[in-house]
């Protein structure tokens, strides 16, 4: 099965969101709601862009620690086909993030973000039913990381794509999902590992040349990207 294509939105204003959502659904597979989007204009964002697109995949980006059941199945209520979790979260939450996600015929992303033992975990909700563990970092999060590098040494035991290679060596069941600054640069090495999920944000939308508050590429840019990496993912 060829790798499906999610973008991210993690930043812009409700109009600009779903203006994103409108232009680009017909050429990506999945379209994900960032968590500053769902904490600034909540679930309704969600069950709007649903109501525009009922076919398009939506991967809701809750982030969820506490609270499973309740927050999974207000996801998915509101048309969410994907709801992300932490690996650090305890795992009956997963688990009961699992059975709401099978009541909802949806699916639940593990984000492996900041675990120290990261191959062990992966094995262990791999174990729970999740359906995707996921290797990703936000922008302003990589720019952290390499602050915190220069002053106090690297927090990493492994380079992302690496740590995405181990994770992938102890998954069973799941699929793997990448989405470290992934653009055209690095997309042959992504594909190395055979995701079922490659997750890109700015390296579709970004344009520092762009005129606008948040430097986003025009529609034709953003569309020749995507046309782009799909050649490179073999769809």
């Amino acid at each position: 099965m060829a790798a499906q294509l999610q973008l991210v939105f993690d930043h812009g204003k409700r109009h600009e969101l779903i203006r994103g959502a409108d232009e680009m659904a017909d050429y990506v597979d999945i379209i994900e709601i960032g968590y500053p989007e769902l904490v600034t204009f909540g679930l309704d964002i969600v069950s709007e862009i649903h109501q525009a697109h009922p076919d398009l995949k939506l991967c809701v980006d809750a982030k969820v620690f506490h609270g499973g059941s309740g927050i999974t199945r207000r996801c998915f209520e509101a048309g969410a086909h994907i709801v992300t979790v932490l690996a650090g979260a305890p795992n009956p939450v997963i688990q009961q993030m699992v059975r709401h996600a099978r009541h909802y015929g949806g699916k639940i992303m593990c984000d492996m973000d900041g675990i120290k033992r990261p191959a062990r975990r992966t094995a262990e909700v791999d174990a729970l039913g999740v359906s995707y563990v996921s290797i990703a970092s936000g922008y302003l999060m990589e720019h952290e990381y390499d602050l915190y590098k220069r002053n106090h040494g690297s927090i990493f035991q492994l380079q992302p794509l690496d740590l995405a290679k181990a994770v992938k060596r102890n998954l069973i069941h799941a699929g793997l999902v990448i989405g470290t600054g992934v653009n055209m640069e690095n997309i042959s090495q992504v594909m190395a590992l055979d995701p079922q999920i490659v997750m890109v944000g700015r390296g579709i939308y970004y344009d520092p040349n762009a005129n606008n508050e948040f430097h986003t590429a025009s529609l034709d840019l953003r569309i020749a990207r995507v046309n782009e990496l799909r050649r490179a993912m073999g769809n």
